[in-house]
């Protein structure tokens, strides 16, 4: 049975704790305070009242700060500024006070915000796609394969070959890349990362994508990007120099999950292909994970090239990485789990 849908008030401190458990102080603080302040009935009350969201499975509370941080990124905020390491600021006594002000002077901005999808185009979570390919290639004697992302954002963990993986026992990718997952992306027991075949095709769909070549998406990208984790600023910002030069980025689809998964493999030719997603499931009604699993089922029963399914989704206090593959239309692996790290793809580690 599904959970029942958390009040705003509830998902705000179920968000605060996330971003405490993943290190982000400044989020932490500020989403206590916006919890408190709507039991108060202050602006967040007035903000929200209206608001035809789902408090938790619409992250309602991510795109409060999120719209927050993009007023700073594009210099509309400075007061907030001065709070924010990824603004060059540092947190201080007033950062509440001074978010809230920042809400009320900017508010025609907070409420785009607030109709504003987040996207959250980790590019740590590459770490989990590659210890999955990797699988994927040695187990079925795989050299190249078709990559299918669902929920990719903007495309940026499409383009993973561009970066560099070194986890001291195997290395894959770039190694001139500026994206780099090196001895602080791993955890013990080590994930094997030989054996990641090469790509012959990669695409995407997103229900709402970015084009980063546009500087506005860039922007909206980097605001959900929490401010005072500065290795994930870094590395955005360094994918996003690759995906703007690179001519193998293409920006995702605007598309429905499932009917997007069922028209590429209805037109695919029948070689090695993966369909991969994270972090992403839970936005997905009922009815698009049923059509879903229904096109990749049917899909697979056809084909003879090896199919798999491979996703980074929530598994209690961490996520982690499962795999389902069938080949010559059987089922070979099922639900098998794989490895597990951080949300954001970092502590990577073999099951």
């Amino acid at each position: 049975m599904a959970k029942p849908e958390p009040s705003l008030f509830e998902a705000m401190q179920i968000q605060a704790r996330a971003c405490a458990a993943l290190g982000s102080r400044i989020h932490e603080t500020v989403l206590l305070a916006l919890a408190d302040n709507l039991a108060t009935r202050g602006i967040i009350h007035e903000l929200t009242k209206d608001l035809d969201l789902r408090p938790g499975r619409d992250a309602v509370s991510l795109r409060i700060v999120g719209a927050a941080h993009r007023e700073v990124l594009a210099g509309r905020a400075p007061t907030l500024a001065a709070h924010y390491p990824s603004a060059g600021g540092t947190p201080g006594p007033t950062l509440v006070e001074d978010f809230l002000a920042t809400l009320d002077s900017n508010r025609d901005a907070i409420v785009d915000g607030l109709h504003r999808t987040v996207q959250t185009n980790e590019v740590g979570r590459t770490t989990m796609l590659v210890a999955g390919l990797a699988h994927f290639g040695r187990t079925h004697d795989v050299d190249a394969f078709h990559l299918r992302e669902v929920g990719s954002s903007s495309g940026l963990n499409l383009l993973f070959d561009r970066f560099w993986f070194d986890n001291a026992g195997n290395t894959f990718g770039n190694p001139e890349s500026k994206v780099r997952f090196e001895a602080d992306a791993w955890a013990e027991p080590t994930i094997d990362i030989a054996g990641c075949p090469t790509v012959a095709s990669r695409a995407g769909c997103d229900i709402a994508p970015l084009d980063v070549r546009d500087p506005e998406r860039q922007l909206t990208l980097l605001s959900f990007v929490w401010p005072d984790q500065r290795q994930r600023f870094e590395r955005l910002h360094a994918a996003l120099d690759i995906a703007t030069t690179d001519p193998a980025y293409n920006p995702p689809s605007q598309a429905d999950a499932a009917e997007w998964i069922d028209d590429q493999l209805d037109n695919m030719v029948d070689e090695p292909t993966v369909v991969f997603h994270s972090i992403v499931w839970q936005y997905f009604s009922q009815d698009t994970k049923d059509r879903f699993r229904d096109a990749l089922r049917r899909h697979a029963q056809r084909r003879r090239a090896p199919l798999a399914w491979l996703r980074m989704e929530p598994a209690g206090d961490a996520p982690d990485l499962r795999i389902t593959t069938w080949r010559n239309g059987t089922l070979v692996e099922d639900d098998r789990a794989l490895a597990t790290s951080s949300y954001h793809g970092i502590g990577a580690r073999r099951i």
